[in-house]
């Protein structure tokens, strides 16, 4: 296994829009599917941001939205070179954490958002998949709790009414 260059993890990084637009091409992160503008408005916005850096380069990042009282995980997403074997060839489903690179920046993000008071913390997780990594970050399944959504995403493909991500 190759070995992970030293890495620094950074509460609210300042990131360019190109560089954070750069990670999300370099690793199939859908939020490509948005253009290059999405990095700009992602960036404007109120969240907390971690992200980790092997020198100038985003390894890995962590943004939730929060209102105080509860925080939305966003984005958990480490740089497929640092996942080792993947089944789905996207840095947004941490499918694998050998190098403890997501634990990082997860642990990082969760640390500051309760260090600002919140009190409930959610997250989107793709069943089957990302299941045991939000396990080991000490976040439980919310028995009971269904998560609805709209979603006019531009990369989701629908079909028939049922909707799918679109390779």
């Amino acid at each position: 296994m190759e070995e992970l260059p030293e890495t620094r993890i950074v509460v609210g990084p300042e990131l360019s829009a190109d560089q954070l637009f750069d990670f999300y091409q370099r690793n199939d992160i859908c939020e490509v599917g948005y253009g290059k503008e999405t990095a700009t408005r992602i960036l404007h916005h109120p969240h907390v941001m971690v992200g980790a850096f092997a020198g100038q380069h985003l390894v890995a990042l962590a943004r939730a939205t929060f209102d105080g009282l509860g925080a939305d995980i966003v984005e958990l997403s480490v740089d497929l070179r640092w996942q080792g074997s993947t089944r789905h060839e996207t840095g947004a489903l941490v499918e694998s954490d050998p190098y403890g690179l997501g634990a990082a920046v997860a642990g990082r993000l969760l640390e500051e958002l309760e260090r600002l008071g919140v009190s409930f913390i959610s997250a989107c997780v793709v069943e089957g998949v990302e299941e045991e990594f939000y396990k080991s970050i000490g976040l439980v399944e919310n028995v009971g709790h269904r998560v609805y959504c709209r979603d006019r995403r531009p990369y989701v493909v629908r079909d028939n009414g049922g909707e799918h991500e679109s390779g």
